[in-house]
């Protein structure tokens, strides 16, 4: 395109006349643009789409505080709303009233072996498909694949600064000229009433179609802020509000199943979905979920299946004295199986394996641990031998989280009163505080991830969540908020990197990663999975930040995000997929057949590229994935997805929480809570429940009446506590 003059831009596309148009409206930048197709025939492009021209490209610290994230995008059947986001907190509105078909993501390209390279890990540039003949999900305009002779389309987009992400719904709805949703809570449990706010001009119609298809209109003639009591049982409920003007926006919010359920329900997708022997960890996390299940709902037949697959696994990858004899150089590998161990303690009581455990995180410590205080990458052995450790550069601390599972570990070691078993829980106890403090000297400047720099979701999360875990074992107050606050500096950065505001229960909370497909389910492209089971870390995050200083939002957060992942198995069905996929069309490759000479039962040692083996068309958008390790022998990571499923168990299968707002009115998840005659009676939701957190204002006295009719009354003074069943 040509400048036009007085910031206009001209430009033709065999017989269709483009023309752009940049001016600046008070505080916003407008861009029109218009495409008259001159021609005798129908203009009918694969696409036409619009570079919005911002950079994205997060390259490495600080150059990327000041880049702006593509944090939420969203396509309306009448409109256009998003937001971007730099991890220093600025915000950018991204809008239009009229309708867009679609938008896809510019990504990186050229990432790992010269001669089967990865896509990246960074996004170049936004586009807005204006015009987009690809299938589209059916919140999308249907009808913009092309132009007719003659016909002349117009296209306003806004930007514009938001101040602060509270102010996303309502600056988005004044920008698009359309209504938005407001909702707090996404993900809700049975009996839990919706509680939502749209912000609009006149509105004409809000309506709630149930699972059942039913439609169940709200009353709009007076309110534009909403109560439904859901009556149509678990699933998906899809919202929609219009406006006099005939701009209909959507969003969905979902009651979920008992947490108990889907914790089992990914026990028995362990199975279907086999946990293999490789050098990525990904491989085998279902092991996570089995031994978890077996703690808290024992069944000695699939605990024997566990074992047998476990002893066959470790055989593979670990020596008698649990010295890893393949791949030691990816130490998440080592840090996971410290974890896995300890679950399996905590299922069997077998001392055995939390000796195992304790060896491991010996060796992870001697070899890996450098005089910084950082856990350390190795480098592969030119001579190819992968049975030696050699400490390299790298700092390895928040690629997945190697301190954490010394916590789980030590925490362990704590309740053993031996001599042997409390010198172990000092010695593991310094190593976390040394890789602790690396992070907290270092800062973000130090942080370092798997592959390529950029500003990452997982090394973000991973360290936040870490700091704030270690300070959840800090006794001293001062001690306790230093760490403290440097882990919610983490998080705030973070929130470029999640999905904080988008009014979709399917996705609420779910983090923003985009170069796992190839990985994870062989597919061919990049696309931004969300939620995915890295999400869970920063799940992790805010939980802990919650029960360090009590902020509403970091529960609100912990629970909407658990509540988008764990939809990741099937309510119907009990099925479990592996990620959901944001992006609305991406049209690529996924394998189709295992690769010749690969075994489930054997060590797989190799990182395949889909397009060195046979693969097939596929189509993606806006949808679920599912898994594919129960047919894929090869190296796959999507058994990643565990991750959650030991989120949950850790957050909130065994607890309930109560927050006491100002005016009185309480908080509840995974319970109910009521006022009754002086008391706050408290009822968990399962019998699983064995804990009660409460964040009270002022002097309390609390009833929680358990599931197995046993009560506990106790007063409190306000602020946090645990009431824990005797």
């Amino acid at each position: 395109m040509k400048a036009s003059g007085d910031g206009g831009f001209q430009g033709r596309l065999d017989d269709v006349d483009l023309n752009l148009q940049y001016t600046l409206e008070q505080d916003r930048m407008v861009i029109t643009a218009t495409a008259t197709n001159r021609g005798r025939g129908a203009f009918a492009p694969q696409k036409l789409g619009l570079r919005v021209g911002l950079s994205n490209y997060m390259a490495k610290y600080p150059q990327w505080n000041g880049v702006y994230f593509p944090t939420m995008l969203r396509c309306e059947r009448t409109h256009f709303v998003g937001y971007l986001m730099t991890p220093a907190g600025r915000i950018l509105g991204l809008a239009s009233p009229d309708p867009i078909a679609s938008w896809s993501l510019v990504y990186n390209y050229g990432y790992g072996p010269k001669n089967a390279p990865f896509w990246g890990h960074r996004i170049i540039s936004i586009n807005l498909d204006l015009l987009d003949s690809a299938p589209l999900p059916l919140r999308h305009p249907q009808h913009l694949s092309g132009l007719e002779a003659g016909e002349t389309r117009t296209w306003r987009i806004f930007l514009a600064p938001i101040a602060a992400l509270s102010a996303v719904p309502k600056q988005l709805a004044a920008l698009a000229q359309a209504p938005m949703f407001e909702i707090n809570r996404t993900t809700l449990a049975p009996g839990e009433p919706f509680s939502l706010l749209v912000h609009s001009g006149e509105l004409r119609a809000v309506q709630i179609r149930a699972p059942s298809n039913a439609i169940h209109p709200l009353d709009v003639t007076a309110e534009k802020t909403f109560t439904y009591l859901p009556t149509d049982g678990v699933g998906a409920y899809s919202l929609t509000a219009e406006d006099a003007a005939g701009h209909v926006s959507e969003a969905t919010i979902t009651v979920r199943k008992p947490w108990s359920w889907y914790l089992q329900q990914a026990r028995l997708a362990s199975f279907q979905f086999r946990q293999k022997a490789s050098w990525c960890c990904e491989s085998w996390y279902g092991l996570y979920s089995a031994y978890l299940a077996e703690v808290h709902f024992p069944d000695p037949e699939l605990l024997r299946q566990t074992n047998e697959r476990f002893d066959l696994l470790m055989r593979l990858m670990y020596d008698r004295d649990w010295q890893p004899v393949r791949h030691p150089q990816r130490i998440q590998n080592e840090a996971a199986t410290i974890g896995i161990l300890v679950a399996k303690y905590r299922a069997t009581g077998n001392e055995k394996d939390l000796e195992a455990a304790a060896a491991l995180a010996d060796w992870l410590i001697t070899h890996t641990q450098g005089d910084d205080g950082a856990y350390h990458r190795g480098i592969t052995d030119p001579q190819g031998n992968d049975t030696t450790y050699r400490r390299g550069k790298t700092n390895y601390t928040c690629v997945a989280y190697p301190a954490k599972s010394l916590m789980e570990l030590f925490d362990e070691e704590k309740r053993r009163p031996e001599k042997v078993w409390q010198e172990r829980y000092e010695r593991h106890y310094q190593s976390v505080q040394g890789a602790i403090d690396q992070l907290m000297r270092g800062g973000m400047g130090s942080l370092e991830t798997e592959g390529e720099p950029t500003f990452e979701d997982g090394m973000i999360s991973c360290a936040a969540l870490q700091i704030l875990d270690f300070a959840l074992h800090q006794k001293e107050a001062a001690t306790r908020e230093r760490y403290a606050a440097k882990g919610r500096e983490l998080l705030q950065a973070h929130d470029c990197l999640t999905q904080l505001a988008i009014p979709d229960s399917r996705q609420r909370g779910g983090t923003l990663r985009f170069w796992e497909a190839q990985f994870d389910v062989m597919m061919g492209n990049n696309m931004i999975s969300s939620p995915h089971g890295w999400s869970a870390w920063r799940i992790y995050a805010t939980y802990y930040a919650y029960l360090l200083d009590g902020n509403e939002d970091w529960l609100v957060q912990t629970m909407n995000a658990l509540g988008s992942c764990v939809q990741l198995i099937d309510d119907r069905t009990g099925k479990l997929r592996w990620a959901f996929v944001v992006d609305p069309s991406v049209k690529t490759v996924q394998s189709s057949e295992n690769f010749p000479g690969t075994s489930a039962d054997t060590y797989n040692a190799n990182q395949f590229n889909v397009r060195q083996g046979k693969f097939c068309d596929v189509s993606v958008g806006e949808q679920y994935v599912d898994m594919v390790s129960d047919w894929f022998t090869a190296n796959s990571s999507d058994n990643d997805v565990h991750e959650i499923f030991k989120c949950l168990e850790e957050v909130a299968l065994t607890s309930a929480f109560v927050l006491e707002h100002a005016d009185g009115t309480l908080l509840a998840y995974n319970c109910t809570a009521v006022r009754d005659g002086g008391w706050i009676v408290i009822k968990p939701a399962e019998a699983v429940v064995k804990k009660v957190h409460v964040n009270l204002r002022g002097p309390s006295s609390l009833r929680v009446q358990w599931a197995d009719a046993k009560a506990t009354e106790t007063n409190v003074n306000g602020g946090m506590t645990w009431i824990k069943k005797s």
